[in-house]
């Protein structure tokens, strides 16, 4: 069996009449070519170039036309030998839904879409799937206005999630052409955003006011008091860079271009429910802050109520001590819980 070469393999293209099927990246012959170009400029070894060559001969997950059928393996596995040919198959056979969010886990699952099978892929295999992924949804992007300005934001974010497996020069090349331009930023916050609209991004940075998250090129802010209804010791306790997050748009500064959002928004406000189930009884739980007005108790998960001094009867307890108090009330409209405390 051969080792391959590019010659057999646009030959087999040729022949299998893929310089006349119509594709988004105008002919699929064009196109593949390209991503084969891409590859190379990004210093891939010359099996995972061949298979983005032939990538489309058994048809994907996007792109159904195939220009053979998988009982006919072995002929494009003698045009390009059989680690560039199991690297096409590979390709093809991913269930997108499925399989992208789990990709860049070692544990994650990969659905065969052809067979059903479940599986973990290997490193190897991850990191070659994202390459050959980032050069054939970027050559798309390169050349077709309207794919850009559909998949532009969603491209950004999942090639973001995938930057530790995708090579520097790829996730370099990807920054720079999923980047907005001045118009497509001010035509995106302009008309791309509404108050309300609920978003996935993922969180860029984190800083001690807030959490920086993007949404597709675009970086919004979840100030603290928007990331979550318990109390915070630390941003980081709650999200990291990286993240998948969503969240709901509250404000669009178009004057400033900044985007407020929220993940507080999207989560259930627990206030009612401790209302209904909390007031009037006795619990206990830590005392997480002692101030000079009083302590901090934590009376549920993330929820402190504050005991006033003049309800302490004298007492002066220490962080972290246990103390039995009573929930006299539970302020709604202010989030604030009041207690006091029992002998």
């Amino acid at each position: 069996m051969g080792m391959g070469s590019r010659s057999a393999a646009v030959e087999l293209l040729r022949s299998c009449g893929a310089e006349s099927v119509e594709h988004p990246g105008g002919t699929l012959l064009a196109h593949l070519e390209r991503v084969e170009s891409r590859l190379a400029s990004w210093g891939a070894r010359e099996s995972l170039r061949l298979a983005g060559l032939c990538h489309a001969f058994y048809g994907t997950d996007g792109f159904a036309e195939s220009l053979l059928p998988l009982d006919r393996r072995p002929v494009l596995r003698e045009a390009i030998g059989p680690e560039a040919e199991a690297l096409v198959h590979f390709y093809a056979s991913c269930d997108r839904d499925f399989s992208y969010t789990g990709l860049t886990t070692p544990s994650g699952l990969f659905r065969d879409r052809f067979t059903g099978e479940e599986y973990a892929p290997t490193a190897r295999q991850r990191a070659d799937f994202a390459e050959l992924t980032a050069a054939n949804e970027l050559d798309l992007l390169a050349v077709n206005v309207n794919f850009r300005r559909e998949y532009r934001g969603p491209l950004h974010r999942l090639l973001t999630g995938w930057q530790p497996l995708l090579s520097e020069p790829a996730f370099a090349f990807a920054m720079g052409l999923l980047s907005m331009t001045v118009d497509e930023r001010r035509a995106f916050l302009r008309e791309g955003l509404r108050k309300g609209q609920v978003l996935t991004g993922r969180v860029s940075s984190i800083e001690n006011f807030g959490v920086f998250v993007d949404i597709g090129g675009v970086d919004g802010m979840i100030n603290v008091t928007e990331l979550s209804w318990h109390h915070i010791r630390a941003l980081t306790d709650v999200v990291q860079v990286g993240d998948e997050v969503a969240v709901e748009v509250l404000d669009i500064d178009l004057d400033r271009e900044r985007i407020a959002l929220s993940r507080k928004a999207l989560l259930p406000d627990p206030y009612p429910e401790l209302a209904r189930t909390l007031q009037g009884r006795t619990v206990t739980g830590p005392v997480t802050k002692v101030v000079p007005f009083g302590v901090f108790v934590r009376v549920a998960d993330g929820i402190e109520g504050l005991v006033h001094h003049d309800h302490l009867d004298g007492r002066r307890p220490s962080e972290g001590e246990e103390l039995r108090v009573e929930v006299a009330e539970v302020d709604v409209v202010r989030r604030r819980v009041s207690l006091r405390a029992m002998r």
